[in-house]
Formats: C-alpha cells, sequence, structure tokens
C-alpha cells in the first residue's frame, strides 16, 4: 500500500485561507449541517497547524479539499470572472512595472549591430535618469545630467515621422513601438561629423571630448546623412508628366528647395534658416557645407563597361583594373538636372561631383576582408534580407554554392545564425568566405540592400547602396577600415587627377579630397567652424544614432527625439550565449540616482506591506 503524501505546513495553511475565503462566500447557499461540518474541520486545521501537527493538519486540509470540491465548487461564470480578474490585475502590475521599472525586450532589426543584433534579448531599466508616467509621454521626474553620450536609449515612437509606429501591447492594447539606439547629442550641442567621426561642443560652448576620444564613439562609424537627397518631401498632387517641385530634408529639417519656374528654368534656394537645427551663426554657401557632408562620399563598385555605361565620370589617365570603385560626392543645388526618378516623377535633382578609383587585387582582398552586411537568407541560391519576404529572385542577388540557411557578415568574417539568433563562424573553405572578384562585388553593392535594383541600370540614377567613404588624417576609408593609405600610389595619383578636373572646371567640380578635421592650426577644436556648418540639437531633444548606420533609420531619418519619449535605457543583454553576454558596449549609468531610489523603495515598501498583511491575515483566529 502506498503512503499518503504529507503535506507542509505552508500548503496546508494555503488551503485553509482559501477554502475559509469560498465558505465564507457561499456558505449562505449551504445547509446548517454542511456549514457545521466545514467549520468543525476548519478549526481542526488551524489547531494543527498551530501545534505544527503536519499529520492532522493533513488529514484535515484533504477533508477541506474534498467538501470544497463537492460543496464550493465555482460555477463556469464565476471562474470567467476569476480569470479576467486575475489578468487584469495581472496586466496592471505588468504595465507599470514595464513603464516604471524594467522591461524584457526583443530586438527586432539589425539597426544597432554589432553592438545589438537580431533576437537579442535584452532587459530595459526605466529607472537611469527618469521616473516614467505609466502609458503617457511624460516624466514624474527626469535628469538631463544622468544621461550619458554614447548610452543606448529606449523611446516611443509616439509623434515622430515614422512608417508604422504602431503596436499591440499583449496583442490588446493599442500603442506605440518602442525604439532602441545610441544617445549623441544632447539639447544645445552642436555637432559636426568628419572621418567617420563625430565633433561638436555643448550648449555652454564646451569641447565635447568624448564623441571621438572615448570607446563608445572612437570604434563606431557615424555617417551624418542615409542618401545625400535626404528626405524628399514632393506635393502630393503631383503630376508624372510635368515638373514637381521638391524639398531636401536632413534629420527631417527643410535644407534646400529645388522649382521649375514657368519659362523653364531650375529654381534653386538653401532654406536652412526655416530649420531649428542651425544657429543664427550659420554660414552655410553650399548644400555639401550642411554638417560635413562634403568629407564623405556614397560609393558603388563598377566595371569597365558599366562606368563607360552608367556612371557619369571619366576613365580618361585611370589605370586599367578589374574594378573601380566610383565615388558620388559635393552633392550641390548649382547645376541641377531634371530627372524622372523612381517613381516616375519629372524632377529637379541634386547635382554631384563623380570619381573613379581603380581598384586592384591588394585593394580588392582588402575591401572583402573588411566587408560587413545586413543579416540576409539564402534560398535555392538567391539571397534575401533577413525579415523580408523571399519574392520575385529577378530582384535578388544570386550567391553560388550558398546552402538554404541564415546569415551575417561582419569584418570579413561570415557566421551562419540559427532560428534562435544564435551565430556560428563558418570554415574557411566556405563559399561565402572565399575571396573573388565577383563575391567581393556583389556583397559590396548589395549586402545592406539585398535588392538588384541597387545594381547599375542607368545614368544619373539616384539609387545608389549604401556604402559610405572618407578621408581621415589622410587615409581613405571604406566600411570603418583602411583601405589606402596617405602614400599609397593609387591614391596619390587619384588626388592628382582630382585636382587636375577641379581646376580645369573651377567652379563646377569639386575634387574628393581629405579636408581635414575640425582643428584649428594649434591642434584644438574650430569651434568657429563647428558653429558655421554643425548641426544644432534644439531644446529639450536628443540626436539618436543606430551603430549600423548603413541599416538604420534613426535622427538622420525622423529627427530629434523629444524629451519626453524617452523611457529608459538598454541593461542587461541576456540572449544569445556569446561574448555579448552582459552589459551592453556604452558608458555606465550612476549605481545610485534619485530615480533608482524612489522606484527600488517603493517596490521594497509594497513587497514588505503585503508579506506583513498576509502574515496577520494567516495568524488571525477564524471567524465564522
Amino acid at each position: 500500500m502506498i503512503p499518503s503524501k504529507v503535506y507542509s505546513l505552508h500548503k496546508c495553511k494555503k488551503i485553509l485561507r482559501h477554502v475559509y475565503t469560498r465558505y465564507r462566500k457561499k456558505k449562505n447557499l449551504l445547509s446548517d449541517i454542511q456549514k457545521k461540518r466545514f467549520e468543525n474541520i476548519l478549526m481542526s486545521l488551524q489547531t494543527s497547524i498551530v501545534k505544527k501537527n503536519k499529520k492532522a493538519a493533513t488529514r484535515a486540509a484533504k477533508n477541506l479539499e474534498s467538501l470544497s470540491d463537492t460543496y464550493l465548487k465555482k460555477s463556469a461564470f464565476e471562474q470567467v470572472v476569476d480569470l479576467f480578474l486575475s489578468l487584469l490585475f495581472a496586466i496592471f502590475v505588468a504595465i507599470l512595472v514595464r513603464q516604471m521599472w524594467f522591461e524584457p525586450m526583443i530586438i527586432p532589426t539589425g539597426s544597432m549591430r554589432p553592438t545589438l543584433k537580431e533576437k537579442d534579448m535584452l532587459v530595459m531599466s526605466k529607472t537611469d535618469f527618469a521616473i516614467n508616467v505609466p502609458l503617457q509621454l511624460k516624466h514624474f521626474y527626469f535628469d538631463p545630467k544622468l544621461l550619458n553620450r554614447g548610452s543606448i536609449v529606449q523611446f516611443s515612437a509616439k509623434n515622430l515621422d515614422i512608417a508604422e509606429p504602431n503596436y499591440l501591447y499583449f496583442f490588446l492594447f493599442p500603442g506605440k513601438k518602442q525604439l532602441v539606439k545610441r544617445l549623441v547629442g544632447k539639447p544645445g550641442d552642436i555637432l559636426y561629423f568628419y572621418g567617420g567621426r563625430i565633433y561638436g561642443i555643448d550648449q555652454h560652448g564646451n569641447e565635447i571630448t568624448e564623441l571621438y576620444a572615448s570607446p563608445w564613439f572612437k570604434d563606431i562609424e557615424h555617417i551624418p546623412f542615409i542618401r545625400f537627397d535626404g528626405k524628399i518631401v514632393i506635393p502630393k498632387n503631383y503630376s508624372k508628366d510635368f515638373y514637381s517641385p521638391v524639398i531636401f530634408y536632413q534629420m527631417n529639417e527643410p535644407i534646400a528647395m529645388l522649382n521649375i519656374n514657368p519659362m523653364g528654368q531650375i529654381e534653386k534656394e538653401l532654406i536652412y534658416e526655416h530649420s531649428s537645427i542651425f544657429t543664427k551663426d550659420s554660414q552655410i554657401k553650399n548644400y555639401y557645407d550642411i554638417f560635413g557632408l562634403n568629407n564623405f562620399a556614397m560609393s558603388r563598385m563598377l566595371s569597365e563597361e558599366e562606368v563607360k555605361k552608367y556612371s557619369n565620370a571619366s576613365l580618361e589617365n585611370v589605370d586599367k583594373a578589374s574594378l573601380y570603385l566610383e565615388l558620388t560626392h559635393h552633392p550641390t543645388l548649382k547645376d541641377a538636372k531634371i530627372i524622372r526618378d523612381e517613381f516616375g516623377r519629372l524632377r529637379p535633382a541634386l547635382s554631384y561631383s563623380t570619381s573613379i578609383i581603380p581598384l586592384d587585387e591588394d585593394s580588392l582582398q582588402k575591401i572583402f576582408a573588411s566587408i560587413y552586411t545586413a543579416r540576409f537568407c539564402v534560398k535555392n541560391g538567391y539571397a534575401y534580407r533577413y525579415g523580408s519576404k523571399f519574392m520575385d529572385v529577378k530582384n535578388l542577388p544570386k550567391l553560388e554554392n550558398v546552402k538554404n540557411g541564415c546569415y551575417e557578415i561582419q569584418d570579413g568574417i561570415a557566421s551562419s545564425v540559427n532560428f534562435l539568433g544564435m551565430t556560428k563562424k563558418l570554415s574557411k573553405g566556405h563559399p561565402l568566405n572565399q575571396y573573388s572578384i565577383k563575391l567581393t562585388k556583389t556583397l559590396y553593392n548589395l549586402g545592406i540592400e539585398f535588392s538588384n535594383y541597387y545594381n547599375p541600370f542607368r545614368k544619373n540614377q539616384q539609387i545608389v547602396p549604401s556604402r559610405y567613404a572618407y578621408f581621415r588624417d589622410k587615409d581613405f576609408y571604406l566600411m570603418g577600415h583602411l583601405i589606402f593609405k596617405q602614400k599609397n600610389p593609387t591614391l596619390m595619383n587619384f588626388l592628382h587627377r582630382e585636382y587636375q578636373k577641379q581646376q580645369a572646371a573651377i567652379d563646377q567640380y569639386k575634387a574628393f579630397e581629405d579636408l581635414g578635421p575640425p582643428f584649428d592650426q594649434n591642434g584644438k577644436l574650430n569651434k568657429t567652424l563647428i558653429i558655421k556648418y554643425g548641426v544644432k540639437v534644439p531644446d529639450k531633444m536628443y540626436l539618436v544614432l543606430g551603430d549600423n548606420h548603413s541599416n538604420s533609420a534613426d535622427s538622420r531619418d525622423f529627427g530629434f527625439v523629444p524629451e519626453d519619449n524617452l523611457k529608459g535605457s538598454v541593461n542587461f543583454i541576456f540572449w544569445p550565449p556569446s561574448k555579448r553576454l552582459g552589459k551592453p558596449f556604452q558608458p555606465p549609468f550612476d549605481k545610485i540616482t534619485f530615480p533608482k531610489m524612489v522606484i527600488w523603495s517603493t517596490a521594497f515598501v509594497i513587497a514588505l506591506i503585503s508579506i506583513i498583511v498576509i502574515r496577520i491575515r494567516t495568524k488571525k483566529p477564524l471567524k465564522f
């Protein structure tokens, strides 16, 4: 015979309180005999618990359970009501905790790679710099001094110019998406971009040294734009058969306008005075002066035939090579052109200077060793971007001999990605790690967007891949890696051709060269230059950028984030298992702050009161 299980005293107490509560609610439906039986067993169970007699308490508890199942059983309606109230209470507590204390989060996109990757699971702290008002874009308390440049912050998409900002919490309650980016600029900061880095002064005119000296920025490449023409705004009632005016936005602020007058002439105007992101001392004369745009170029790889057919650059005096790097730079309103864009709209467009660098075997191998891509999947030999659907293969790049699956490439190293988001480095013999001119070109031109639409298909093409080039200290960089040192013959010949073209064209061509960091002759930050050309962060606004600039919609797209939208920060990465597990790559927050003290002490007091109330209720004698 199997001995019956003896309950713990703790379990007996729970049964006592539960049945006692149910009995008081239902006793009016019971007969006098049934009431007497319940009360006798309840008193017996309480006495046994006080005397710590487990066997006697177990017998009484089991009798109570049997009686309760017979006479106190909940109706279907009661069960539904209890379930609803329990869910409502759980959701209420969850909302308070998630809005004011901490919140789990899963990263959906690669905008913060390699710091945060797709399917990373995080714990978000809501107490590092503020005390949030639940379900509102407000703070009970906010201290901007607790926010560090370089911190990875969480903010609401509400009232931001973001496509599809809506989200359902718990699959029931409508809300707004929560985004995660790195905080770069605070209110009053004036920032300038050069060499993949950021330079600036704060609202008091002091140099912000951490922007280029601290590891949070020094090891991350920063580009001040997504496309040179930024966000293009065209009247909704445009006609494909008539010219349409165009307004160009950068940082989601109007910068310039092109229009066609009745005489068929292009009218051009810099309208940055209408933006809130420049100082009264700004002296911008050309579109490319903004933020330091003239320090950067957009690039793509072309064959000799493609240069002749699709590029505005010439191969004259350029050494013969397997591939050529086309650089598009110095966007300007001067010599604006009429084009029919990718949407079939006939409109004026910016004019650019275009250059060509021949790529020999050594430089191609350096580029291949520096390649990074968006996360992508391969199906039947065709690659498509992770998170998108496998659709028309005509628009997808082909990757030969690559098995079906998901992959990513960072700094030239390819890894496979499983369904849990865990990565594994591929062997050197894997097709994605095997250098070839064809693969290098495919990954460079299409490795971000993974669409053949970004291949060259016509002259004056506006759609180009998200690949950027720049100089830093006279050296030439692509994808954050040094490709040509300043004394490299290829680079020296390139600069010689650039200066010749600029001299011959006078004002019509601008050489792509190293203009140098914004320092004066004494090696100190040139604050006058920063004020003239930099972007100013408006009051109570913050500039946020994704670490993966080529694959990030950030302040360059939707503009500055209002103070009220800031809700928390990344505190811990707990999945997947990797070297990134633990604290994220960011400056540490203060361990003791007013918001932390308030929220943690409040949680402790509530927990303590709850425990005391439960213990008092448990020790109270039963009353019938």
